[in-house]
């Protein structure tokens, strides 16, 4: 068993340790950024006006992404929904409004197709990765992420050998 002191506090006794990929081990910001500026743009193209206000509900301010806005914490289905709010204050009824949304989002992801591609690891996670493990740690990964984005970032990084565990 491992002791961990963080910022002056003492965990004793540790066997195991999980991970979020996003924004933890994975440097995703510049991703979501990108995702979201292409989200609503396309949303916009079909119902103009919505996309400054789509991008403030996504947590997009300029070149920076509020850690904790709507792309950096919310599941896709969240920001499905919010983003069909906006449109149907267009005038459209709620099924338009989601369709349209879910279609938009689904165009979006083809233009970043390999997600791990955008997503380098956040400096210095490899070598605390290997200490841990040298350590005796268990490490996991548990993430909102797709399985096979999941899978894929494990794959590009060559994390496998450090984690026991990745669950989505």
């Amino acid at each position: 068993m491992v002791t961990i002191r963080c910022q002056g506090a003492m965990f004793q006794n540790i066997q195991a340790i999980l991970f979020d990929k996003d924004g933890t081990l994975a440097h995703s910001e510049t991703f979501l950024r990108s995702l979201a500026q292409k989200r609503s743009r396309l949303i916009d193209a079909q119902f103009p006006g919505v996309q400054e206000p789509l991008l403030m509900a996504f947590g997009v301010d300029g070149d920076r992404l509020n850690p904790a806005g709507l792309m950096a914490i919310g599941t896709r289905q969240e920001n499905e929904i919010a983003a069909a709010a906006y449109v149907t204050e267009t005038g459209r009824d709620w099924i338009e409004s989601l369709e349209t949304v879910r279609s938009a989002f689904v165009e979006a992801d083809q233009y970043m197709k390999r997600k791990a591609d955008h997503t380098p690891l956040v400096p210095g996670v490899l070598p605390l990765l290997q200490t841990m493990t040298t350590a005796g740690l268990r490490l996991g990964i548990l993430s909102s992420d797709s399985p096979e984005n999941v899978k894929d970032f494990v794959e590009k990084y060559q994390l496998a050998p450090y984690f026991q565990l990745q669950w989505h």
